[in-house]
């Protein structure tokens, strides 16, 4: 087939009436984020690939694009916002503006497999608010994806809350710190025999619990004197965060997740992932990544969340389109046709000359 008939695989594009919902609906998303008192950032496309080698394990630099730049260098393409953003970030942050409310909405590429090429690009949006510590941060990001999801009006969703600071405690108690990588993979694949061959499998019970805010505090009570002391600083943070929670009165979409450890290596405390009727993954993810930006020489603490749009926008029910109407005009001119329409268009009418 020839190149000018083909796209590349896993590339996604849309027009007319389906970007028109995408840009109302993304519209609509934007201004809660102004409303919350987020401010709009732009990451660049590409960027040095050993800039973040250190951070993506594996998995990760095996789906990233990459490409040798005219003067030799090794490139990456955006692959993940929040690195790309803590980078730009940490280069241009002072003290003196700290917290930072920051928002954006792009592309982001990432290979997939031989089996699901129609997904290499997906559209994200989502929030960092940077140097602001402790739950308060935490509760915010929450609470501002929970208004989103609100705000388009979604099929019953979920945020499911887990740790990733918690995570690393047990391994402690246990001696397993060196093997994260390893428990945290038979943990995403729900190995609960492989679980149970390195860490207690009261420590994997707890690992795969998921459950409502009263039904974690009466797991938290029925756990061994041992694991209940090691794990108290985090347990406590995490009641904590459940009570401010039930508080807003929104607790119902919530759920404690204890197999939710974030799916990056850079999480350090509280992380979360959405979920959504007929969705096969999840929506939406993010946490507290406190030591992200000392990475990239600045140290602050960071805290957000991400959005897949385009995976959502599939599932909802969207109204048509406002289709504009014409003038028309035998034996006018180009002019006469032209004062009409803006007449029409300045009471916010959609008008086609013709």
């Amino acid at each position: 087939m020839s190149q000018q008939l083909r796209v590349p695989q896993g590339t996604e594009s849309f027009f007319l009436e389906e970007a028109v919902r995408h840009k109302d609906i993304l519209g609509r998303l934007e201004k809660l984020y102004r409303l919350w008192g987020y401010l709009p950032v732009q990451t660049p496309m590409v960027d040095f690939f050993d800039s973040y080698s250190d951070l993506l394990d594996r998995k990760r630099q095996e789906e990233s694009y990459r490409m040798i730049s005219r003067e030799g260098d090794l490139l990456i393409l955006r692959s993940d916002i929040t690195l790309f953003l803590a980078r730009q970030m940490a280069l241009v942050l002072e003290e003196d503006h700290l917290p930072v409310r920051v928002f954006y909405s792009d592309s982001i590429l990432r290979y997939q497999n031989h089996e699901d090429i129609s997904h290499n690009e997906f559209f994200q949006t989502g929030c960092e608010l940077i140097g602001r510590k402790g739950i308060m941060g935490d509760l915010e990001v929450i609470m501002l994806l929970h208004d989103q999801l609100t705000a388009l009006n979604l099929p019953a969703f979920r945020i499911h809350i887990g740790s990733r600071s918690l995570f690393r405690t047990l391994l402690s108690l246990h001696g397993q710190e060196k093997n994260e990588a390893e428990l945290a993979r038979l943990l995403d694949i729900r190995d609960y025999e492989g679980l149970c061959s390195y860490l207690p499998c009261e420590a994997a019970d707890l690992l795969f619990f998921i459950g409502t805010s009263d039904e974690f505090r009466k797991k938290v009570s029925s756990l061994s004197e041992g694991m209940g002391k090691g794990l108290k600083g985090d347990l406590s943070l995490f009641e904590d965060l459940l009570d401010q929670l039930k508080k807003t009165e929104k607790d119902t979409c919530f759920r404690v997740d204890m197999s939710e450890i974030g799916g990056q290596p850079y999480y350090t405390g509280f992380v979360f992932q959405a979920y959504m009727e007929g969705a096969d993954r999840a929506i939406a993810s993010g946490g507290r990544y406190d030591d992200l930006f000392g990475r990239f020489g600045r140290d602050v603490t960071s805290v957000g969340f991400s959005l897949l749009l385009r995976k959502i926008e599939k599932l909802m029910e969207h109204p048509a389109p406002d289709k504009p109407s014409h003038v028309r005009g035998e034996g006018k001119d180009f002019a006469e046709l032209y004062r009409e329409a803006s007449r029409r268009r300045d009471r916010d009418e959609p008008v086609c000359i013709g």
